[in-house]
């Protein structure tokens, strides 16, 4: 792609007022579905914020626990300026591929559309990881022809279901009934709930975090019908999953992990 969607490209973009995507005022889409929610202590990422608009109207309606994210402050500042009473340590600048925490809610408007088309599947993925279990990414997405020139790089539903589908089997894609005006007909809801942890999965976090802690041997049945006797040392969280530290310093992707058994030695 000619041009590199840095911090850069993006500070220029807002320092000359050439930002098209921003509407002036929190998506509709957005706002009613915020206007639904009755926790408001729930922890909601806004990843690609722009200026806030989105993450303002939520913290006036009430929400303890809103942060915006966007990869320059040039963006920010005007949130900060907007609406001074909003946590200053909410504001978050910065690479969200890079970012680390948990959230209940995360909320897109015109993120997925603001990257290269190559990083569409690093998003998903991102997304789930930030996500708690039973966590929702909701937002919206441009429905329309593919735009190889842009930002935007828009995309089609089918795109969109397959993209979503390696990684939230069960996302949900609906046409927007109150967008305003200059997008209606083009915009997309969506709604991907992050998977709770099954029975099994929740029993070998449990038993890893038990082991670690006891610092106890004890026998990992893996998913291709082997075993590994070791001692977990801590559960690690990166950007590509989530590994169990052993003791002889590798580190084991805990998806491929399907019963610990503990207690192994008298």
């Amino acid at each position: 792609m000619a041009k590199e969607l840095n911090a850069r490209y993006w500070e220029e973009r807002y320092t000359a007022g050439d930002t098209p995507w921003d509407i002036g005022s929190a998506s509709t889409p957005i706002t009613t579905y915020l206007d639904g929610l009755q926790d408001r202590g729930a922890r909601i990422l806004i990843p690609g914020a722009g200026r806030g608009h989105e993450a303002e109207y939520a913290h006036r309606a009430g929400f303890r626990n809103v942060f915006a994210m966007d990869l320059t402050d040039e963006a920010l500042k005007d949130l900060r300026e907007r609406c001074p009473s909003f946590p200053m340590d909410h504001v978050l600048v910065g690479d969200v591929f890079t970012h680390h925490g948990s959230y209940d809610i995360i909320i897109e408007q015109t993120l997925l559309c603001a990257l290269d088309p190559s990083l569409r599947e690093r998003y998903v993925d991102t997304m789930h990881r930030l996500l708690k279990p039973g966590g929702v990414l909701v937002g919206v997405l441009f429905d329309q022809v593919p735009n190889a020139e842009g930002p935007p790089f828009a995309a089609s539903l089918a795109e969109y279901q397959q993209l979503f589908a390696k990684v939230f089997p069960s996302a949900r894609f609906e046409r927007c009934h109150n967008s305003i005006a200059p997008r209606a007909g083009r915009e997309l809801w969506v709604k991907a709930v992050r998977q709770e942890r099954g029975t099994v999965a929740c029993a070998v976090y449990d038993g890893l975090e038990a082991a670690a802690t006891m610092r106890e041997e004890v026998k990992l049945v893996l998913d291709d019908g082997s075993e590994r006797t070791s001692v977990p040392l801590d559960i690690v969280h990166r950007d590509d999953g989530e590994f169990v530290l052993l003791r002889d310093g590798t580190e084991l992707d805990i998806d491929r992990v399907r019963k610990v058994v503990r207690n192994i030695i008298p």
